[in-house]
């Protein structure tokens, strides 16, 4: 603050100084030049010194009228660019929110429509082999299945009552068939086929079933890479 104004008083200084040497300059010409007496000399550095001062005022109002013209410019375009920076910013949130939820909806939906896919296909599939309570009891506990982890499969506890015209080797094309529809892999899908269909299967292990899961050989469920109606015919 102090440096600021010492600054100014140095400036002002040499200003009037400049002033004052031209008003004396202009008398000592009126002078000894022009020939005029003292008086009109003195009359001509007044004038001279009142209309030097009133030029540099002139001036100086019409700088710092520009210099203030400038720094509202200035100030309104960095608003401006502060207000489109924001609001790109907001609308960018708002796109990125808007386009997540379409994309964990599109998620959603393709996650139905698998589960859909796989429950139609167990009805077509098993109707003939099992009753109706151990349909239901089989699409509830594949519901489940979808999103179970290894773990969440070893606690499944159901004993699915299967026709004896279905062989062990049908039961594991049925659970290949569904598995790779939900993607899970072959320990999984064998847990679960253990436990589901633990009165037709109790007498084979785990990694058997694992290992035997698209066994060839003779039998009714055949091996179905998709499971649409009209593909799997």
């Amino acid at each position: 603050m102090r440096t600021k104004l010492l600054n100014n008083i140095v400036l002002y200084s040499f200003l009037l100084s400049g002033i004052l040497t031209a008003s004396i300059g202009i008398r000592i010409y009126v002078i000894t030049e022009l020939k005029l007496d003292s008086f009109s000399g003195f009359i001509s550095s007044v004038i001279s010194l009142l209309l030097l001062l009133s030029i540099y005022i002139s001036l100086q109002s019409i700088i710092d009228l520009f210099i203030v013209h400038q720094k509202s410019e200035s100030k309104s375009h960095d608003e401006v660019l502060n207000n489109k920076t924001a609001d790109h910013a907001v609308f960018e949130a708002h796109d990125y929110e808007h386009y997540k939820l379409i994309a964990q909806h599109k998620i959603i939906e393709e996650q139905e429509r698998v589960l859909q896919s796989v429950l139609s296909y167990t009805l077509r599939e098993l109707s003939l082999y099992l009753n109706e309570t151990d349909l239901k009891i089989l699409c509830k506990h594949i519901r489940i299945f979808q999103f179970a982890t290894l773990e969440e499969c070893e606690m499944v506890t159901a004993s699915i009552h299967v026709s004896q015209q279905l062989k062990s080797i049908d039961i594991m094309h049925f659970g290949w068939n569904i598995g790779n529809q939900f993607k899970k892999s072959g320990i999984e899908t064998a847990t679960f086929l253990r436990n589901v269909f633990h009165e037709k299967l109790h007498e084979v292990e785990i990694s058997t079933i694992k290992r035997k899961l698209r066994v060839e050989g003779t039998c009714l469920i055949k091996i179905q890479e998709s499971l649409d109606f009209h593909k799997g015919e």
